[in-house]
């Protein structure tokens, strides 16, 4: 699958070009057009956005944008759709969702794991950081009181 990018928005040409690098070629070497308007050309137009007739609505995942990039390639090849149909794709999707979730929930325990430790060890860290600052302090003070009585006397 080759394809070449025509889009309108700087932000979005460089996420296309970050997920499509090993697919983009020139317009001349192309299988079909990504683009983000509608264009003229005399290839095929895989278009991306709001618009009707969109074949891929914004905003998307790179997971997203490949999958169906590989079903409109073998559409134009006249091969099978090899995609999945849209219940399975919003089954995947609520699949992924639900892991997510359950990575979401792990992390946040091991946050409050960490803050729980860190609140026992950051206690005595205070107390120890806290001494050596009086140590410091009483000997400064006592540093400045020599200078004073060296340039007095």
């Amino acid at each position: 699958m080759k394809v070449a990018l025509i889009c309108d928005s700087l932000l979005l040409d460089r996420s296309l070009e970050m997920y499509l690098k090993e697919y983009l070629t020139s317009y001349k070497m192309c299988d079909f057009v990504v683009a983000t308007q509608h264009v003229e050309s005399q290839k095929p137009v895989f278009l991306i956005g709001d618009m009707e007739g969109a074949q891929l609505k914004i905003p998307f995942t790179k997971e997203l944008l490949l999958k169906e990039l590989e079903s409109f390639y073998h559409l134009l090849k006249g091969g099978k759709n090899e995609s999945l149909s849209a219940e399975r794709e919003i089954e995947d999707i609520k699949a992924l969702n639900h892991t997510s979730a359950s990575i979401a929930e792990s992390l946040d325990s091991i946050v409050l794991e960490r803050e729980n430790l860190d609140s026992t060890f950051s206690s005595d860290l205070s107390a120890k950081i806290e001494e050596i600052l009086k140590r410091y302090a009483k000997e400064i003070e006592i540093t400045i009181l020599e200078h004073f009585k060296e340039n007095r006397g």
